[in-house]
């Protein structure tokens, strides 16, 4: 999320003292007060004050799209018992003109909108209302008034409610549980913590600069367990602090973690300009490793997506979805750093990074999907993917590759591929972030091309790698380019027949393809596809997982063989060449030389 400096914002700059005194008087701020009463049953009852509304018809909106998200979401669908004033003697009267819309007629000047807001699903993208917190996304929650959108923003608690609990946000704090935002940018990008918070912060030196860390976490666990894994988050932030020089200028001199690992909570990770929500239904205490990976990535992002920002996101809209084609270097780039960030900070062994390199590779090096769509068109297929909904089956097994592991595959290979050239990937993304995220700049795919050229000194080698990998699907040869660094991919099981990413089930009918058939496996040719029935291979009868799994083990690579199977009703046969599992492991090389242990150490930071 990314927003011009103006005015209000400067002010936002002042002490809190002339902070709490210029909103509390400015005649235009909009204050929304949040009712208590009845969070128990998941309802949070909502007051918006509006003064200064221009003279007409005064429309009150529903946003359709969240920061951080790139898909459109139905939010106005838990918005219910709409009321309206209209101040003095107007009689305001209220209509709802489309799904997500509201016009406010018959006002004098100034509308206060009431709601009720059922929410039971809190993440990084929806909200979440109970007896035990309130976990607020903004767009998921609150509406907006039309043509308000640089109104300074007020948001507060209603007095007497819950006086026990505390707020954690990047909302500017007033005091008295009141907390404010220069616009609807700024307040629309500010998730909300209310409850039983355990709180901790540490500084963090830039240049003459000292900004504050501050770590506010909802969990049933004990202190002991808190102040360890604040101990790994401060880690994770010098870590990534070393890879760009320096921690972002953030407007408040604050950035914060909201974290809440309970059972009472959805799983989600998601990036704001001063915060990031980092959530998962898991206690704290035995899941340090799982949900230290999430904080990485979200971290990441404060430089790579909040400030290093795609052209394709700005402005960012509140009514319909932005889509981008440079996920692949937004999201991917930063999904291959947040596991680099660990192993540099001393939180994840290299071997166990090996072996999560060869899942990533599996998914990526062998999806059919690459023969369809180019990173870009991976990137832009976002608005159906990122927690998107719909209700008719999808073709992606064969078509979609996720931006997030595609993007990291192409940062590993294009950092490994720099190396040989005296260079990092460290390199270039200091690069971006001195021309485009530190003076917020948004950019194009072309200007990281043009960076690459210039830390290479080499425009032609990087047009062609944007050539091949990110206008084409190429991949290069990770076995080769990872053996220097003394890590070896290797195929599991060359030497007999497998079916990847075959999935069966027994059912009373028979066996069933459980899944997609993806292109590139041999039973596609044969003409199976998901739902299909398995009846007989090579001539044998086949009726459950146990008979297929011997019958395979039979079989020799390379040699033809007839499947038999139920389709739409009807009895089918198809052929098929015998093929090995072509999946990847990885590990350590054992024997690694004192030259491949030295490029390892220099790349993984060990």
């Amino acid at each position: 999320m990314r927003y011009l400096l103006t005015l209000p914002l400067l002010l936002f700059a002042l002490s809190l003292t002339a902070q709490l005194d210029w909103v509390a008087h400015h005649p235009g701020t909009i204050t929304y007060t949040l009712d208590l009463e009845n969070v128990q049953q998941h309802e949070l009852r909502v007051t918006i004050d509006f003064p200064a509304v221009p003279p007409g018809v005064f429309y009150v909106k529903m946003p359709q799209s969240s920061p951080g998200r790139y898909a459109q979401h139905n939010f106005a669908r838990n918005v219910y018992d709409v009321e309206v004033s209209g101040g003095g003697a107007g009689a305001a009267h209220v209509d709802r003109v489309d799904p997500t819309s509201w016009a406010v007629t018959g006002h004098s000047g100034r509308v206060t909108f009431s709601y009720t807001l059922f929410a039971n699903g809190g993440d990084g993208t929806y909200s979440g209302v109970d007896d035990r917190k309130l976990h607020l996304n903004m767009p998921a929650s609150f509406p907006y008034g039309e043509q308000l959108s640089d109104r300074p923003i007020l948001l507060q608690l209603r007095e007497g409610q819950r006086p026990g609990w505390e707020v954690a946000t990047q909302l500017v704090d007033l005091g008295g549980r009141r907390f404010a935002a220069p616009n609807y940018y700024y307040f629309y990008d500010s998730p909300t913590m209310v409850g039983t918070i355990m709180r901790d912060e540490f500084t963090v030196t830039s240049g003459q600069r000292v900004d504050t860390i501050a770590v506010a976490m909802v969990h049933d666990g004990s202190r002991e367990d808190f102040d360890a894994y604040v101990v790994m988050v401060d880690s994770v932030v010098h870590a990534q602090q070393r890879i760009y020089g320096e921690l972002p200028a953030y407007d408040y001199g604050r950035y914060t973690f909201l974290c809440a690992y309970n059972l009472y909570i959805g799983g989600d990770g998601m990036e704001h300009r001063n915060s990031t929500v980092c959530s998962a239904p898991v206690d704290l205490a035995g899941n340090e490793q799982a949900l230290i990976g999430t904080v990485s990535h979200e971290f990441f992002h404060c430089w790579n997506v909040e400030r290093i920002r795609p052209a394709s996101l700005e402005p960012f809209s509140f009514d319909h979805v932005n889509m981008s084609g440079e996920l692949w270097f937004a999201e991917g780039f930063t999904s291959y750093y947040d596991d680099l960030a660990l192993l540099r900070a001393g939180l994840l062994e290299p071997a166990d990074y090996a072996q999560r390199l060869a899942g990533q590779l599996n998914y990526v090096v062998l999806a059919p999907g690459r023969q369809h769509r180019s990173p870009i068109a991976m990137s832009q297929q976002a608005p159906f993917v990122d927690a998107a909904t719909a209700n008719d089956p999808d073709n992606y097994a064969n078509t979609f590759v996720s931006y997030y592991p595609y993007g990291a595959t192409l940062g590993l290979a294009l950092d490994l591929e720099l190396r040989q050239r005296g260079h990092t990937l460290d390199e270039m993304m200091r690069l971006m972030w001195q021309r485009y995220g530190r003076p917020e700049i948004p950019y194009h795919i072309r200007d990281i091309q043009l960076a690459l050229a210039d830390v290479v000194q080499d425009s032609a080698w990087a047009q062609q790698w944007f050539a091949d990998h990110i206008y084409g699907s190429a991949l290069p040869d990770f076995t080769e380019l990872l053996q220097p660094y003394g890590v070896s991919i290797a195929q599991r099981e060359p030497d007999s027949v497998g079916f990847y990413g075959l999935r069966l089930r027994d059912t009373d009918e028979g066996l069933e393809v459980g899944g997609p058939v993806v292109e590139n496996s041999p039973l596609y040719a044969a003409g199976l596809d998901q739902g299909s029935l398995i009846t007989s291979l090579d001539g044998h009868q086949v009726s459950s997982q146990a008979d297929w799994s011997e019958l395979v083990r039979g079989l020799r690579l390379g040699q033809e063989y007839e499947i038999g199977f139920r389709q739409l009703g009807r009895e089918k046969t198809g052929r098929f060449t015998a093929g090995s599992d072509p999946s990847f492991t990885g590990s350590l090389i054992e024997d690694a030389d004192a030259e491949q242990l030295g490029r390892r150490a220099g790349w993984l930071g060990q």
